[in-house]
């Protein structure tokens, strides 16, 4: 039995402002340096792991926090775990999308699978994406527990594409900063959730 645990980065400034970030390339703050810490303080009995992580630096410090905790612990830059471009409202707080786009925002909130923000990448492509990551790794996992370290959006549709869930139920799996969700794969089908 494998299992897969989904971390989402720790906190940056922007995270802490309520501001989305995207695909904008935002470092950790001091409280995301801690919890990236906590993560790796956690996975330090693990004797190996292997790491996949997005190219944003927030994920990819996060991630780069365990190899001083476990022994042997390759990062594994992956470009399809980089966060979802939110087009339009990337770098506005969420005060201010509500208030500039309150049709949108209101439709993102209730069925994401319906909106594409302006300049934007659709929640479909995202997935698409991230899923094709999931079925890559599932079909040539070798049985060792991986961790992959990404974004609160591709994370939670990580979780929907493992469960078979549809899009619009994205909300249904919450993934505040540096939060841990279990995947129990065996073979190749996930059989188990927890987080």
């Amino acid at each position: 039995m494998t299992r897969i645990y989904l971390v989402r980065h720790g906190e940056t400034v922007w995270n802490r402002d309520r501001r989305l970030q995207g695909i904008l390339d935002v470092g950790l703050n001091e409280v995301g340096i801690r919890q990236g810490r906590r993560i790796a303080k956690r996975f330090s009995s693990l004797w190996t792991l292997k790491v996949y992580t997005s190219p944003l630096r927030r994920a990819l410090h996060t991630a780069t926090l365990l190899q001083s905790h476990v022994r042997d612990c390759p990062v594994i830059v992956e470009p399809r775990l980089r966060e979802i471009d939110h087009g339009a409202w990337t770098s506005l707080t969420m005060d201010r999308i509500t208030r500039d786009f309150p049709e949108e925002f209101e439709r993102w909130q209730l069925r994401p699978d319906r909106v594409r923000p302006r300049g934007g990448e659709s929640l479909q492509e995202a997935y698409s994406r991230a899923s094709g990551f999931l079925h890559d790794f599932t079909k040539t996992s070798t049985g060792s527990d991986v961790l992959i370290v990404c974004h609160g959006v591709i994370n939670a549709l990580l979780v929907c594409a493992a469960l078979g869930a549809p899009l619009g139920k994205l909300w249904d799996f919450p993934q505040p900063n540096a939060h841990v969700t279990v995947l129990r794969v065996d073979g190749r089908k996930v059989v188990g959730i927890k987080g």
